[in-house]
């Protein structure tokens, strides 16, 4: 049997992504990725028709969920934690899901409003949504994006780290003024609807190596057992692989694998070859059974 590759970590045109589901199932077949898990920004996909369509693939129950976190400092940072193999219909789930999906109308239209401040006229919330229909989420990185398309910037990372990024110049940034569920109701509603709470791209959050531990700890508390951290992450080196071996291993986190995959940036990837038996132990605990001597699980 040819060994299966994994995906944790994905993103759809409902919300930030480029593509379909549908065109993503493709890619992610074509990459050989044989347990996927479509993880679009607070919202969680109904898979059976994916899985009608695509029976070569293994799909787990998946949403990110941006969440509140206040650190040593008394800041309030926003978190993302990936949900995976919950279920869709528990109460808690469905709770979180809806609080954070507000209208991001004023907040969006305010950083047009700076962008124009800057020169740049990209239009309208209205404009945005009518170029992405079937979007549940309008955010910064369709902005980014269109910043890219229309020449203003020569990549998507670029337009953060000029402009409507927390991090580098800020020229148009504009606080989220969106009140997400805080981490501790984000990861409780996860575990009461039986599914595994996985920390994602630990480094995104800028923190040093004491928030880092803080927030670890903080978080194994509330994820207990059903707690994981994103270990194998797409664009991050073999060396930052290690150290987030080491602080899962610390604080018994489970190995997570994610692309993190918009299919709007130069450098997002599917094909970054993440195998089971690297996050054997995940896996186990959503369902599949794994055999160290085969890459390729079953079950589920």
């Amino acid at each position: 049997m040819n060994a299966t590759y994994i995906d944790f970590h994905t993103h759809t045109a409902l919300s930030d992504g480029a593509y379909t589901p549908q065109q993503l199932c493709a890619m992610a077949r074509d990459a050989e990725i044989g347990i996927l898990a479509l993880t679009d920004h607070n919202h969680s996909e109904d898979l059976a028709p994916l899985r009608a369509a695509y029976p070569e693939i293994c799909f787990i129950q998946g949403a990110e969920i941006s969440c509140l976190y206040t650190d040593a400092e008394n800041r309030e940072l926003e978190i993302h934690v990936v949900a995976l193999g919950f279920d869709p219909n528990h109460p808690d789930i469905r709770a979180v899901l809806a609080h954070n999906q507000p209208d991001r109308r004023p907040y969006i239209n305010a950083i047009l409003d700076r962008l124009r401040l800057c020169g740049i006229d990209l239009g309208s919330y209205e404009d945005l949504r009518a170029l992405h229909p079937d979007t549940h989420h309008i955010g910064r990185m369709l902005i980014a994006q269109l910043l890219k398309d229309r020449g203003f910037v020569s990549t998507v990372n670029e337009a953060f780290d000029i402009y409507i990024g927390a991090f580098g110049e800020r020229r148009a940034f504009v606080p989220n003024p969106l009140h997400y569920v805080s981490m501790e109701e984000a990861v409780r509603a996860i575990v009461r609807a039986g599914g595994v709470a996985v920390l994602a791209h630990l480094y995104y959050y800028r923190l040093d190596d004491c928030g880092c531990e803080r927030l670890l700890r903080r978080f194994k508390e509330l994820s207990g057992p059903n707690g994981a951290m994103e270990v194998f992450y797409g664009r991050y080196t073999s060396e930052q692989h290690k150290a987030l071996m080491a602080l899962a291993d610390k604080y018994h986190l489970m190995y997570s694998a994610a692309s993190d995959f918009h299919g709007q940036n130069e450098i997002d990837t599917l094909a970054n070859r993440f195998t089971a038996s690297s996050c054997a132990e995940l896996l186990r605990f959503l369902g599949f059974r794994c055999d160290p001597e085969d890459p390729a699980p079953s079950g589920n």
